[in-house]
């Protein structure tokens, strides 16, 4: 019988022993359990009939880590258990406990299932640093960490350090005791049932087919689609993730802010030319932007850069380019718009200046000693597709910058690319589905259609590089104005982006750029719609 383990890791001191007892106290009373300790804290274990123990010193872990290995699993062939629980010592490696405990001969009675990493909030970011590699290796493997924070419960810039080396961990507080809970006893399908899915799925393909085809849906005409907005779509991702993790690992954040003019109207013109030249998608604009904010940069300019930049640089401009068969038209529209919305939102912030719009109004934080960065660039949530990485290790090498880069691109693509696919999904619908009133000829009014593509574009949170080519899919369904309503404002604010804006910033400011940036793009779109749409045919 394969056995499910949970690890929990993390410094010494850091609440680990706590953590599991609590665990076997409130969470597992009626579970028989075993209990591996690899590390002796001053908090006892739990003791009583349904727990076994397991004690390794430091010493013999680093002299015999297989010979341990081994005891383990005679341990539970001889003595079957409902959960192993494994308290990992907060100064080895991850890999180690891996190099144990995931070889074939353990894979019969051992299942690692969860890894917890625990930690006090207070000075994490230099303990982190202080670690090293070490404790890199352990919040890289977790899914999941265990914070001990103030009286107040919120993660500060501290807490969300544990992002920039796993952006997919999900931290929880004692404030939100029972969603942790519920997060350790929730399982992700095994790759066998995946297998079994498939075929359950192919059994229900088989079944249906017949009911779709009387239907008129043709599911050989919506994968051709599909499939072919996928393939065009995909390369202008990859160019764009690449680019922006380019600029993330050899651009600094300093430079730019170092070049920005403190004049409200050069500011404004820099910060156009800015979001031309620098090929970052929408997400990772954001970082940028705080950045500018607490360096002093003018609100204005700032806004500026951030709305415009991932509507005008040259991999959205090709990408439209591609989407549009070579229309000037459509991309100087897109460009144009995107510009004047850009500028004009920005100048919003000087008719009527923001006050306290960060959450915290210390001054920029320095890099420390292990090259962490501190809170000013720490700001996405998990909502987000983008990160920001820097070299934790401090390596200058070339090759340590290169793969950081390939790291950076290769989680970006994979995050932002669900969202691309949920977009496909939905614009292919519309072409295979499309509104009875536009089939007929009555059409929709132009304002409700524009509305409706802003709205999609929010929804669908699409890459900035990649969504010219889902917008070109629907263009049979919807009027270029529309079209230009998705193209314009989805690439400025969208469901990420907010969730991105609401880790740095108060949540009055971030509404304010959303509702600011929505009645501007609408305005200007419906006015260029209601004029012709510049002579633009698709």
């Amino acid at each position: 019988m394969v056995t499910p383990a949970w690890v929990i890791t993390g410094f010494l001191d850091s609440g680990k022993t706590t953590l599991m007892n609590r665990l076997i106290e409130e969470e597992l009373e009626e579970q028989e359990i075993l209990a591996i300790l690899f590390e002796n804290g001053d908090i006892p274990l739990t003791q009583n009939g349904q727990v076994r123990r397991l004690v390794y010193s430091k010493d013999r872990l680093e002299e015999a880590p297989f010979e341990i290995a081994e005891s383990i699993r005679d341990s539970l062939m001889d003595n079957p258990v409902d959960l192993v629980i494994i308290e990992w010592n907060g100064m080895e490696h991850f890999h180690k406990l891996e190099e144990m405990l995931l070889q074939f001969s353990m894979k019969p009675v051992l299942s690692i299932e969860k890894v917890i990493y625990a930690a006090e909030e207070d000075r994490l970011r230099g303990r982190i640093s202080d670690a090293g590699a070490i404790s890199m290796s352990q919040i890289a493997a977790s899914d999941c960490a265990y914070l001990r924070v103030g009286e107040t419960e919120q993660i500060s810039g501290e807490g969300k350090a544990l992002f920039d080396i796993n952006p997919d961990i999900h931290i929880f507080t004692g404030g939100k005791w029972e969603r942790f809970a519920k997060r350790l006893f929730r399982y992700d399908i095994k790759p066998q049932m995946w297998l079994l899915s498939a075929v359950v799925l192919t059994v229900l393909y088989l079944a249906v087919m017949p009911a779709l085809g009387q239907s008129g849906f043709s599911f050989q005409a919506f994968f051709t689609v599909f499939l072919g907005v996928f393939l065009q779509a995909v390369p202008f991702l990859a160019i764009g993730v690449l680019l922006s993790s380019a600029i993330q690992v050899y651009v600094q954040p300093e430079w730019i802010q170092r070049k920005f003019p403190k004049q409200v109207i050069a500011g404004q013109l820099f910060a156009i030319v800015a979001g031309f030249c620098l090929p970052v998608c929408d997400c990772a604009s954001i970082p940028v932007f705080k950045s500018l904010v607490k360096k002093g940069v003018p609100m204005p300019a700032a806004v500026t850069f951030m709305l415009v930049s991932p509507v005008i640089n040259p991999v959205v401009i090709l990408s439209t380019w591609y989407a549009f068969n070579g229309n000037v038209r459509m991309i100087a529209a897109r460009c144009g718009l995107g510009v004047l919305c850009a500028v004009l939102s920005g100048l919003t912030c000087l008719v009527c200046p923001p006050k306290k719009v960060l959450l915290t109004d210390d001054a920029r934080h320095p890099v420390n000693a292990g090259g962490l960065r501190s809170g000013a660039d720490l700001m996405q949530g998990q909502a987000g597709g983008c990160r920001v990485y820097d070299d934790p290790a401090g390596n200058p090498e070339r090759s340590s910058r290169f793969f950081m880069m390939m790291r950076h691109a290769q989680n970006e693509f994979f995050a932002v690319g669900k969202y691309l696919l949920t977009g496909i999904f939905v614009s292919t619908v519309f072409q295979d589905m499309q509104p009875a009133m536009i089939r007929s000829g009555a059409g929709i009014p132009l304002a409700a259609s524009i509305l409706f593509m802003m709205a999609m574009a929010f929804v669908l949170s699409l890459c900035s590089s990649s969504d010219a080519v889902v917008a070109r899919s629907m263009a049979g369904v919807f009027p270029v104005g529309a079209l230009m309503g998705f193209l314009v404002f989805g690439p400025m604010m969208d469901i990420k982006n907010i969730a991105m804006l609401l880790g740095g910033f108060r949540a009055k400011f971030a509404a304010r750029l959303l509702v600011t940036a929505f009645l501007i793009c609408f305005v200007a779109v419906l006015m260029f719609a209601s004029l012709g749409s510049g002579g633009i045919r698709i």
